[in-house]
């Protein structure tokens, strides 16, 4: 299967290099090789104006749904670019898009990420998804589908000592009891308004107010969303001078609807662009 997609606002390298998600890696040639879910992908640029994407997963829809083409991001740069100060990080990270990534791989991911550095984090997944997913051959290469929520469930701590999560396996586990247990339904959090949706998530141990936040934005397209960790905070005091109790309701005066996507835009630029 060969989808080709026209370039508007998408960038490869900024999509999949912004810190959303951490299965893509870029070879010698400049080509995209990833897996989302169980689904392997490789995404290149078939010209400068198309990018093109080959699959293991021939349905056209879950690729446009995964990467967001229904949101159009003219109108939401129109719209954030009445702030001057975000003017630069629009202009550096104009490629990004906001992506619409499973659910539970969200959920263990962003779990992994905790206090913790992007190299780390995609070593710390690709060796869980290596040793409990599903194989995958795809373009004469092999891939690992994420686990399962039933399969994790069925593990104990000393099985995770492999992957070296350090205190995070223990979140992991948690998570995958109480999703196959119900007591956190996947099947409702889409239909469940931010508050409601974050205290679901937040059921399970090691997700806090942060690592909600970045499951709902980059799973759920809540893109009224922002997450405040330590380089957020940071880049609101400096830029704007905002103390951080009054973060929360600057971000939704300044931002609104598209606070998820500002953040990302800040955080590309002065978290990633800048320390090249």
């Amino acid at each position: 299967m060969i989808n080709l997609y026209s370039i508007d606002h998408f960038s490869l390298e900024q999509t999949f290099d912004c810190g959303q998600c951490f299965r893509f890696e870029k070879d010698e040639n400049g080509v995209f090789y990833g897996v989302v879910a169980n689904n392997a992908v490789k995404a290149y640029y078939h010209t400068p104006e198309t990018i093109c994407l080959e699959s293991s997963n021939p349905d056209p829809d879950f690729w446009n749904n995964y990467l967001n083409f229904s949101c159009n991001y003219a109108d939401v740069e129109k719209q954030l670019s009445n702030d001057k100060k975000l003017l630069p990080c629009i202009k550096a990270g104009q490629g990004i898009r906001i992506l619409r990534q499973d659910l539970w791989e969200t959920i263990v991911s962003f779990i992994i990420s905790a206090n913790n550095n992007i190299p780390r984090i995609k070593k710390i997944i690709n060796k869980l998804c290596e040793l409990y997913g599903e194989k995958i051959e795809f373009d004469s290469k092999v891939f690992f589908g994420f686990p399962s929520a039933e399969t994790l469930a069925k593990l104990e701590l000393s099985d995770l000592s492999e992957i070296r999560a350090g205190f995070r396996d223990k979140y992991i586990l948690d998570a995958a009891k109480k999703v196959v247990s119900k007591e956190v339904d996947l099947e409702r959090l889409p239909n469940l308004e931010n508050t409601a949706a974050k205290a679901e998530l937040m059921k399970i141990k090691g997700v806090g107010t942060k690592v909600a936040d970045c499951i709902l934005l980059f799973s759920l397209g809540r893109h009224n969303v922002f997450p405040l960790d330590v380089w957020t905070k940071r880049i609101l005091t400096e830029l704007y001078g905002v103390e951080e109790k009054a973060m929360p309701d600057f971000v939704e005066k300044t931002y609104g609807n598209n606070a998820g996507i500002a953040q990302q835009y800040l955080y590309y630029y002065y978290a990633i662009e800048k320390n090249k």
